[in-house]
């Protein structure tokens, strides 16, 4: 929104107002830079002013308490009042920056912006008309420069997250090692321990995506502060252009005042990033390392599981199938044993012994002869089976 008052009212130069006029034109709810716009890229309040004639051979110097009064009268008591943070001049007029900066709380809270106001005292007309044709061009450039600090506050809060899930996937891949460490002798590990690496596993999985996350749209805001930054000089450059057109006799040293995002502010966002990224992705390579080892420990221990029981389970089949052929051949065999009667049972002891064996011991001896061959055949052709490629 824009407020101003008349330079003239019925053809005549309007008098000079007193700076409370800011404290009387403010009221409690706060007309400027108020708390209910909530704007996700803050606000900047740009004040104008013509100098009373008794001012106007003072310089930026010497007008910096005239400016802080004026920010004292704009915003209430009741408000923390932002810091002057810069003096300079625009199109030969004293320009002052209060706030705008990023209050970086570190792991101990959220980052907060101060209210930027940006006051510019007029000498005479001529800066005046300057800003007015450009007017359209310097709300861009504002804007351009509120998304840069924006996206650097975000990284603030990202950094917060990132750095408490770093924490515990360092936690998580600490109490892996502390496993690895019991089992220096004998990497068999007992069924509970086996579903405990298969719990971590998943939770480290579980965090490495919500660290990926975090990686990208931390790295999304350098891309947002870059793309802005480099707006910005475009909308500097512009600004500078259209006034050329204009007919206006304007150096681009004119608009130094605005170089210090790009050249200084935005090239430090961007470094200070960088320089957390880096130290965040050596996290990102320590959990993919650390899954990578679970999953094939895992896939090792359950291999060797599946295997033991494979051998079992071929044990116990071997085991049935040489009984069973046993069983099944001397049943067969033993169906004779009906010739126990065909004959009288002689002892070899008795005087009246027969001079031939019996029947039914020969059917006895050669049903065993016969089921211990059957067994050993069978013995020896699950033997020869297992000897062949691929078994």
């Amino acid at each position: 929104m824009n407020f101003r008052r008349p330079e003239r009212e019925k053809g005549e130069k309007t008098a000079d107002v007193p700076i409370s006029f800011w404290h009387d034109l403010n009221t409690d709810r706060g007309i400027f830079l108020p708390d209910f716009v909530g704007g996700s890229l803050g606000q900047t309040l740009l004040l104008t002013a013509f100098l009373p004639k008794s001012e106007i051979e003072k310089t930026a110097e010497n007008l910096e308490e005239f400016s802080r009064q004026m920010v004292k009268y704009l915003i209430p008591s009741r408000r923390k009042r932002p810091p002057l943070q810069r003096v300079g001049e625009l199109f030969g007029s004293p320009i002052f920056e209060f706030g705008g900066q990023i209050v970086d709380a570190d792991l101990h809270g959220e980052a907060i912006a101060t209210p930027h106001v940006l006051i510019l005292l007029f000498r005479e007309e001529l800066p005046s008309e300057k800003l007015v044709d450009a007017y359209r061009q310097f709300i861009d450039l504002f804007y351009y420069r509120n998304k840069v600090l924006s996206a650097y506050r975000d990284t603030r809060t990202l950094y917060r997250k990132t750095y408490a899930t770093y924490i515990e996937l360092e936690k998580r891949v600490k109490s892996f090692r502390a496993l690895l460490r019991e089992k220096t002798t004998s990497l068999q590990l007992s069924s509970a321990e086996l579903e405990d690496l298969k719990t971590v596993l998943k939770e480290l999985a579980e965090l490495d995506l919500e660290y990926a996350r975090l990686l990208r749209n931390y790295k999304h805001c350098r891309n947002t502060i870059a793309i802005n930054t480099k707006n910005y000089q475009v909308k500097r450059e512009e600004i500078f252009n259209i006034l050329k057109e204009q007919k206006y006799e304007v150096k681009r040293e004119e608009l130094d005042f605005f170089q210090e995002l790009s050249d200084r502010t935005s090239p430090y966002f961007q470094t200070r990033i960088a320089d957390e990224l880096n130290y965040f992705v050596e996290g990102s390579n320590l959990s993919d390392k650390a899954i990578a080892s679970i999953r094939g420990i895992v896939e090792i221990e359950q291999a060797q599981r599946d295997r033991r029981l494979q051998q079992q389970n071929q044990q116990l089949q071997d085991q049935i199938q040489i009984v069973g052929v046993g069983i099944a051949v001397g049943a067969i065999v033993a169906s004779t044993v009906g010739l126990i009667f065909d004959e009288p049972m002689t002892y070899p002891w008795q005087e009246n012994r027969g001079e031939n064996v019996h029947p039914f011991a020969i059917a006895l001896l050669i049903s065993f002869g016969c089921a211990l061959v059957a067994a050993a055949g069978m013995k020896l052709l699950i033997w020869l089976n297992k000897k062949k490629p691929g078994f």
